[in-house]
């Protein structure tokens, strides 16, 4: 297998300063509705978008603006994004994950908000790990949607039915729990993994990798992945744990991030690798029949790793830099940014917690920490596994490939791990053409 030819870069675009200037001074000029928000977003889960339609609702009735909402499948988010920024298509406040952040600033897509008030009030309330997700050499480009990790997850009634008091606490131990349970006929496939080529595969990868003590990029952003012993043997214990244990399902390689959701959910397998704000539906009656027996422990660690390290991440509501250049429409988008990422007309973080309790999304504001709602409905829909993911958020590490051209590195490199799957091509090959990927980009900035 050889890397493809490099994709197209995103073109810059220079942008001025003085947004608090701007909020304050006249608006000279106005867009064709200028009492219209254009809000752009992956399409979420229906619990996620029901929160939106409330949030949405109460923000009109409050303000007398006017929201257009459009959405796209989060697996071609991205692509969709770049094309609706190329094409200079409506977009005030979008979507934005932490991984694509450098290469939105760098190609001038979106706007700083540090001289915005209004916005960085809400800063001395945020999460760290937010307030990093959400900005880029020095600048904050927006507000946290919600922050989570991946985490591992576990079936209680099949491990108790297989003889087991608790959870593995490293991979070997994985491995021999699975095999017993797949001895006694409780799951072909004991763990469960979504390795489809899309945007949630490089968290997984990434988890994988992290779990071992290992890395992709060096302090200095060089590549490491191809040298770095730990990152080879979390590829190389993937694939043993497919090919030779068979404890993880071949066809992993097509399966999604929802679509694992439903197999463990349906008690299909003992183990699986998901977002931790997927307890919320897993332990719902209404959607699961297992529901009530799924809990949370810390990521296995593998090899001489003595943390139990995964992968996190930060999704945010980012200006646009099309909104920050007209000054109604920047008025707009700032208070759309209020009453989503911040507090909004209640003076409440009401769209954080909103999320919470109809999604289970983890929040960025830190006062949400202390309300009694949220800690009775996060120990209610953890089962009692609320501490254990409390310990977890202490071996967080966001993906270390984040740069501005993480997007481009990862559709170049998105069919080399499904392939190590498939036993197709070694981890030492695949982690090379990796190493190549990134130093190829990387020399395209500098």
């Amino acid at each position: 297998m050889s890397l493809p030819p490099l994709p197209a870069m995103p073109r810059r675009a220079l942008l001025g300063t003085g947004l608090a200037t701007a909020l304050t001074a006249p608006a000279t000029a106005q867009p064709t509705d200028p009492q219209t928000v254009n809000f752009v977003s992956w399409t979420a889960t229906e619990s996620t978008q029901a929160a939106i339609r409330e949030q949405i609702a109460t923000f009109m009735t409050a303000t007398g603006l006017r929201v257009a909402h459009q959405h796209f499948p989060w697996s071609g988010y991205r692509t969709a994004l770049l094309a609706r920024m190329l094409n200079e298509g409506p977009a005030d406040v979008i979507w934005l994950s932490d991984a694509w952040l450098p290469e939105f600033a760098e190609a001038g897509w979106v706007s700083p908000i540090n001289d915005i008030p209004a916005l960085t009030r809400f800063n001395p309330d945020t999460r760290l790990v937010c307030q990093r997700g959400v900005s880029f050499r020095g600048q904050q480009y927006g507000l946290g949607y919600y922050t989570d990790n991946m985490c591992f997850l576990y079936n209680q009634r099949m491990l108790e039915r297989a003889g087991f008091a608790e959870p593995p606490k490293t991979w070997n131990e994985v491995v021999q729990q699975a095999q017993v349970i797949r001895q006694r006929g409780l799951s072909a496939s004991p763990l469960g993994l979504a390795l489809a080529p899309d945007p949630w595969l490089i968290e997984i990868i990434s988890t994988l990798v992290f779990s071992f003590g290992g890395a992709f990029i060096g302090p200095t952003g060089e590549a490491v992945m191809a040298d770095q012993p730990q990152t080879r043997a979390a590829l190389q214990f993937l694939l043993h744990m497919i090919r030779h244990e068979r404890i993880v399902a071949p066809d992993a390689v097509k399966v999604s991030e929802d679509e694992m959701l439903e197999a463990f959910g349906q008690g299909r397998h003992a183990f699986a690798i998901l977002p931790s704000y997927r307890l919320r539906s897993l332990n719902n009656p209404a959607q699961f029949a297992e529901a009530g027996s799924f809990r949370v422990a810390l990521m296995p660690n593998g090899g001489d790793a003595q943390r139990h390290e995964t992968c996190g991440w930060v999704r945010m509501y980012a200006l646009t830099s099309a909104a920050a250049s007209n000054l109604q429409r920047l008025r707009n988008a700032v208070t759309f940014l209020e009453a989503f990422g911040g507090r909004d007309q209640t003076g409440q973080y009401a769209m954080a917690k909103r999320l919470l309790l109809y999604a289970g999304l983890p929040f960025c504001p830190t006062p949400l920490y202390t309300d009694p709602e949220v800690n009775d409905y996060v120990t209610e829909w953890s089962r009692g596994s609320s501490e254990i993911l409390r310990s977890q958020l202490d071996s967080v590490r966001n993906k270390d490939t984040i740069s501005p051209w993480f997007g481009n590195w990862q559709a170049l490199t998105d069919p080399l791990w499904p392939a190590i799957c498939l036993g197709t091509l070694a981890p030492e090959a695949a982690l090379g053409l990796a190493a190549e990927a990134w130093s190829r980009l990387q020399r395209t900035r500098n």
